[in-house]
């Protein structure tokens, strides 16, 4: 959207082309577009329901208001219905449609009754003004650029670069937000002067006018009280039926995930019910794999009767090309290494059906991670005083470094949960979350780099920003809150958007399903975590639906063992990326690069005084700011 005329016609359209051939992958059906004095639109659609008339960018009656959207809009028929008995009429089938009758009935307040994952730009033609909104979770993504009269967006940062007037620099804000959890928080990026719309967020913006504004904030708040186990479940149960409901919708088959864990295996079990046909599951398993859930995953497709495919994956050798992948992709540095499996498994596949179901979301609804439960005690830990905490700490760095001690990995977890209870207490999220410790940063920005900085980046305020009414919530539901704002947008989402739109699968979410998120809220905390069971009310719930192998073995999380993929093709990338062809010499001392690229390529093992995972995805994190800077040209 360019007010001011700074492109021609022809340099706007040759821009924009540019811009969505960036992202044909998102959608390889068919493209769309928009094109008037002063705006150029497109996009590229993976043509799911009303196939053959859902072509965008889809109008109003009077032809004066037009939408393009990215994702779906679940509870599209529910909304038409009500728009139809208001007098509006439909020229489509499409849940596009949908968008430009909510607007002339209700404006901005339009996202409120949306049930979905989106993100999408309206034109309001008489008006001359544009609305734009993103999803209450931020499943689908959004970024932009906005200056001198001229505003750039577009779902991925490579297609964002396209558009010429985009300076690739680096925002030095966001450098140590990176560093110690390796998550930007939104709508920061690492690139200065672009920003990613927040979850829960819309703009309005005209040529004169700039409004960014949320409608919708995660909140904790009580309004019921649930005493018992079967009241919580007779509360759960429909909305969780109703959320798998809505996303069935589709004018093509769709395929569920389905790992072994309860989460997929509930979403499976529901889908089934729900179906009169058995339904797709995919289980993926690779060669080498340490914990296989093939076996657990083949019993829930029986015990549902699913129509079950097992894909096997060789073992996965490190290939430069999946590097580049995913910086291409994600368009920012990735630190998350389960991107690597996520791509190989969304293209498996994607080669059987066009649309997914996963149980992405179970865990930050009803408190699965260890995470929390290590948040828990670490909080309690803190009534302890904290002269004793102090002494119990150093203590500790005696043992660490103690001779027949040095490999023993619980004496680390041990000092690292004694050192976390030392932080303040909003800082304990971000603590349990660091990759670089406080004093490791502060070398690596020691240079010119650190005056650019600002004092609140540097004290990583981004991350503290608490409602006021959590002050009083309990210790798990403030793990949580953090999680679901901070981890799920940043890291879990974009793996799972980017890895599969990159191989044109779209994946779907139930448990991000804004009633079942509402009604999650209302649980009492020992329905989420009972013991050393997370997720505690699910579990109860589920039981009668699915073999009992899917609630006996330990939950295991989706990473690859990062220092076993570290090959020689690997290694001469590190080599190449922090030390021969580093687009950035000047931004970290030589030696420091030498002291990461040593533990991350020598760690074989947890020692007492850090972990493998720690050490390996250190170099990892490096060897994707450096690459990233280099793929995307950025300056420093």
């Amino acid at each position: 959207i360019d007010w001011k005329n700074n492109l021609s016609s022809t340099e706007r359209e040759a821009q924009v082309a540019a811009m969505n051939q960036a992202i044909l992958h998102r959608g390889p059906d068919q493209s769309g577009h928009f094109s008037n004095e002063s705006a150029t639109l497109a996009m590229r659609r993976l043509s799911i329901i009303d196939q053959s008339k859902g072509q965008q960018p889809i109008y109003n009656e009077a032809k004066n208001i037009c939408v393009f959207l990215n994702g779906e809009i679940y509870n599209y028929r529910e909304l038409k219905a009500d728009l139809e008995k208001k007098g509006h009429h439909f020229s489509t089938q499409s849940d596009t449609e949908v968008l430009v009758h909510l607007y002339e009935e209700l404006g901005t307040e339009m996202v409120l009754p949306l049930r979905g994952m989106f993100t999408f730009c309206l034109y309001d033609l008489k008006e001359n003004t544009y609305f734009l909104a993103r999803d209450r979770f931020g499943e689908k993504p959004l970024y932009y650029h906005h200056r001198n009269g001229m505003f750039s967006f577009s779902s991925e940062i490579k297609s964002l670069l396209e558009s010429k007037s985009i300076p690739r620099k680096l925002n030095p804000a966001a450098l140590p937000y990176y560093l110690r959890t390796s998550l930007v928080p939104e709508p920061m990026t690492l690139l200065d002067q672009v920003f990613s719309l927040e979850p829960g967020h819309y703009l309005r913006i005209s040529a004169d006018h700039f409004e960014e504004k949320a409608y919708f904030k995660a909140s904790y708040k009580k309004k019921i009280v649930l005493k018992s186990e079967e009241e919580a479940m007779e509360f759960i149960r429909p909305k969780l039926w109703q959320a798998v409901k809505r996303q069935t919708v589709s004018d093509v088959p769709i395929g569920a995930f389905l790992s072994g864990g309860i989460d997929s295996s509930t979403v499976v079990a529901l889908l089934q019910q729900q179906s009169d046909q058995k339904i797709k599951t995919f289980n993926v398993r690779f060669e080498d794999q340490e914990f296989d859930e093939s076996a657990i995953a083949r019993k829930v497709a029986n015990y549902c009767q699913t129509d079950h495919q097992e894909l096997f994956i060789p073992n996965l050798d490190f290939e430069e090309s999946i590097f580049w992948e995913i910086i291409d992709h994600v368009g920012l540095p990735f630190r998350d290494s389960s991107a690597i499996p996520s791509y190989f498994i969304c293209k498996e596949i994607a080669k059987e059906v066009k649309v997914a179901l996963s149980g992405d979301g179970g865990d930050e609804l009803f408190g699965g991670y260890d995470l929390f439960q290590w948040y828990q005690k670490i909080v309690r830990f803190k009534k302890v005083p904290s002269p004793l905490r102090s002494a119990l700490s150093s203590t500790l760095d005696v043992l660490q470094g103690a001779p027949g001690l040095q490999e023993v990995s619980m004496l680390r977890k041990i000092k690292r949960g004694v050192d976390t209870s030392l932080h303040e207490l909003d800082d304990i999220p971000i603590a349990l979350n660091a990759f670089f410790g406080k004093a490791e940063i502060k070398e690596i920005l020691a240079g010119n780099i650190h005056e650019r900085i600002p004092a609140e980046a540097l004290a990583l305020e981004a991350l503290k920003n608490y409602p006021r009414e959590l002050e009083e919530a309990s210790a798990l539901r403030k793990i949580m809150y953090y999680r679901l704002q901070h981890t799920l947008p940043a890291n879990m989402l974009i793996k799972v958007d980017r890895m599969s739109m990159a191989n044109s699968l779209e994946v779907r979410a139930p448990f991000l399903d804004p009633d079942l998120f509402e009604a999650s809220v209302q649980l009492p905390d020992q329905f989420l975590v009972n013991g050393k069971a997370g997720k505690y009310i699910l579990r109860e719930m589920m039981k009668p639906e699915l073999p009992p192998e899917v609630f006996s073995h330990p939950k295991m999380g989706f990473n690859i063992p990062l220092h076993k993929y570290q090959n020689a093709a690997f290694k001469q990338l590190a080599n190449r990326l922090l030390f021969d062809e580093n687009p950035w010499p000047d931004l970290i001392r030589k030696e420091l690069l030498e002291e990461i690229y040593e533990r991350g390529i020598s760690a074989i093992k947890s020692s007492a005084s850090q972990s493998v995972f720690q050490s390996a995805h250190q170099l990892w994190m490096m060897m994707q700011l450096f690459g990233w800077a280099k793929r995307f040209k950025v300056e420093l």
